[in-house]
């Protein structure tokens, strides 16, 4: 079957339910379209919208808080620790560095649009701070001085 014709079916399944406003439905009905494409386009997300018959930024709110949900096609999740201690040793020093070195826009997607960077107030591991989880995988005591072999090697 056709990409445009499986998205079709499930917008048109969707727009039929009873309970298409439902958030529980709206995030079925993304985590499907994300089946096909992989990821959920601007474009994607406004016929979403039309078919649950709430606001676009209904829509980009449940994308934004279901960490499965992507609106790019980025391929790895890049979360820098902004927390207490990471923060009292060059943590905000790392986050510029990796800024830099993936040249990060306004939306913390990478230049090459294969990263997305993210930051969270604390990632439980203090005592290796500062700290930064890949993909979920953690990786402590980072230097700003080591960004670019790391970007190199885990995120190329």
């Amino acid at each position: 079957m056709e990409e445009k014709q499986e998205i079709n079916e499930i917008l048109d399944w969707h727009r039929s339910g009873s309970d298409r406003g439902s958030q529980e439905a709206i995030v079925d009905m993304l985590r499907q379209l994300q089946e096909i494409c992989g990821y959920l386009p601007e474009s994607l997300q406004q016929e979403a919208a039309q078919a649950a018959g709430v606001s676009l930024s209904v829509v980009k709110t449940l994308i934004r808080f279901c960490p499965d949900l992507k609106s790019a096609a980025y391929r790895h999740v890049l979360t820098v620790c902004t927390g207490e201690r990471c923060g009292k040793r060059q943590g905000a020093a790392v986050l510029e560095a990796v800024r830099r070195e993936l040249r990060v826009g306004k939306d913390g997607l990478s230049a090459d649009g294969m990263v997305l960077v993210v930051t969270r107030n604390c990632l439980k591991h203090c005592g290796t701070s500062p700290n930064l989880l890949l993909d979920g995988k953690h990786f402590g005591r980072m230097r700003p001085e080591d960004i670019p072999g790391w970007v190199e090697k885990y995120c190329r």
